[in-house]
């Protein structure tokens, strides 16, 4: 990647960042872009030059998720029983949504689900599931009457029903114990 799109893409999660201690205290539709720029320290100007508006933050925020799961979750997906990695896929998920809260959790799953990241490619955590699902079925793990990404589409949405529910239930359970129930039913299904 250029130099100049590694600095804006650093430049985007600095101002993403900037909006999360907003979240704390206002709901995402009461941020102004003039609260955001004062938090980032930047003109609206500068704002524009990196987002073309306040709902180009969601992408920003799934970005963040990505960035967390490939620090802290990619690592652990080590195991030759590619249903095992996905169970640690979907439970470090869990732990992020639950680590970041109920109303970061609301304000990304009313975002748009998109499967592409701010460069318009497939989103590092899409590309890592279809990797999983694919090595799984090439395995004799996982079955193979869908394709990896078809799965790996699934298991997404999966993934996201949990964490909307945990969301609007304002997190009357565990969220983590919850998806580690809801995923290994998932996973039997995925039995060849």
């Amino acid at each position: 990647m250029a130099k100049v799109a590694q600095k804006q893409q650093k430049r985007r999660r600095e101002i993403t960042e900037a909006v999360l201690p907003l979240l704390m205290t206002q709901d995402f539709e009461s941020i102004s872009v003039s609260d955001i720029c004062s938090a980032a320290d930047i003109s609206i100007g500068s704002f524009y030059h990196y987002f073309s508006s306040k709902a180009d933050i969601l992408i920003g925020l799934l970005m963040l998720i990505d960035s967390d799961m490939e620090s802290r979750v990619f690592p652990l997906l080590t195991s030759g029983d590619e249903r095992e990695n996905l169970s640690r896929f979907a439970h470090g998920w869990a732990e992020h949504v639950a680590a970041n809260g109920i109303e970061r959790s609301r304000l990304i799953t009313s975002a748009r689900p998109t499967y592409m990241d701010e460069s318009g490619t497939k989103r590092v955590t899409t590309r890592k599931l279809e990797e999983i699902m694919a090595r799984g079925q090439e395995k004799g793990q996982i079955t193979r009457a869908m394709d990896a990404q078809e799965l790996a589409s699934m298991f997404l949405l999966a993934m996201r029903g949990v964490t909307v529910d945990w969301s609007r239930m304002n997190g009357e359970y565990d969220a983590v114990e919850k998806m580690d129930k809801f995923i290994g039913l998932f996973l039997t299904a995925l039995r060849p």
